[in-house]
């Protein structure tokens, strides 16, 4: 695909209901983006953006508004959601859609996982949880494709013997969500691609050379292999909006601590009050001029990764859709 074709839609789903996120997926595809993702959420980062809808049910109803591929972003296995269960709604889709479906896997936030009462992990235990899912959900649609039964008793998750009755061919590719270099490496060892997220150029750079450095290890080549990113914009008709829009709506990008441990809404709203319209510099790129968010987009495409999913934290999400659509997604070609 050409470089415009290399540039997906992220569904700013806990900021519009979901009947809003199909059309929204549907527009974007209309404007020339190729993909769409959405990230699985059980609550939004602030009381004020309103929704958390079920991730599963919403990526069938976009799938049958457009005809690229799309996929969950940073999903996690936990107490939540078992491994078992994302396989199974992964390989439905896929069965649905056959070619166009993936899905990422993460490590989880507190504010989405500790619902249901579980214990939340300190990071090296999310990301050991992490590859324990990743080896399960590769191991059920192997399984299901070969027609065998597979049973699995890890440290953290068990699977008694059975297999996915519904399973496409080929399998969805399976992806790992990180913004580490020690978990990108091990992604490139284990599973099917990487999701870089929340990462600044010199670090998308590490990651992404590191993930390259594990598939090399077990003898796999990473050219062959989805590399893509994640990328957090506001864009707005006037700079003073884009600066609004960034510190009402997405504040959690300035602040310089690990959030994964953060578990309500609100208490993300009383930190957010700290929040300065200065401390997002070199955080993401905060514009009305289409030639900074081009500019942002080519560089992480320079530095190799095969594709940037772009996420608009603004409310005016069709006007930014209009305004890529003439103004930056034509450029990359």
């Amino acid at each position: 695909m050409g470089e415009q074709g290399r540039v997906g839609y992220v569904v700013p789903v806990d900021a519009v209901t979901p009947r809003e996120a199909v059309d929204l997926a549907r527009l974007a595809e209309q404007a020339g983006f190729t993909g769409t993702m959405a990230v699985d959420t059980f609550q939004p980062w602030l009381p004020s953006l309103g929704q958390a809808p079920n991730v599963w049910p919403l990526l069938g109803a976009m799938a049958e508004h457009t005809v690229s591929d799309f996929g969950v972003g940073m999903a996690a296995a936990g107490t939540r959601m078992h491994p078992a269960a994302i396989a199974q709604a992964a390989a439905t889709l896929g069965a649905l859609h056959p070619g166009r479906h993936w899905v990422s896997l993460g490590g989880g936030e507190a504010i989405h996982e500790h619902v249901t009462g579980g214990y939340w992990p300190e990071a090296p235990e999310r990301i050991s949880r992490l590859f324990e899912s990743v080896d399960i959900v590769k191991r059920l649609f192997s399984s299901a494709i070969t027609e065998r039964d597979v049973r699995y008793e890890g440290q953290r998750f068990r699977l008694e013997s059975s297999r996915l009755w519904t399973m496409p061919t080929p399998a969805p590719q399976v992806l790992v969500a990180t913004s580490g270099p020690v978990t990108a490496r091990r992604a490139g060892r284990q599973a099917d691609g990487l999701l870089a997220v929340a990462v600044q150029p010199q670090q998308a750079a590490q990651v992404l050379e590191r993930f390259r450095e594990g598939a090399r290890e077990v003898g796999k080549d990473p050219a062959t292999m989805p590399a893509w990113l994640h990328l957090n914009v506001s864009w707005a008709a006037s700079d003073t909006e884009a600066e609004r829009n960034v510190v009402e709506r997405y504040p959690m990008a300035a602040m310089r601590f690990a959030r994964g441990d953060l578990r309500s809404p609100q208490v993300v709203e009383q930190i957010a009050k700290l929040v300065r319209p200065e401390d997002f510099a070199g955080r993401l790129p905060v514009s009305a001029d289409p030639a900074v968010h081009l500019a942002e987009i080519r560089a992480y495409l320079d530095l190799g990764y095969d594709r940037v999913f772009v996420h608009n934290v603004g409310a005016n999400q069709v006007a930014f859709l209009e305004a890529f659509s003439r103004d930056v997604l034509p450029h990359l070609s």
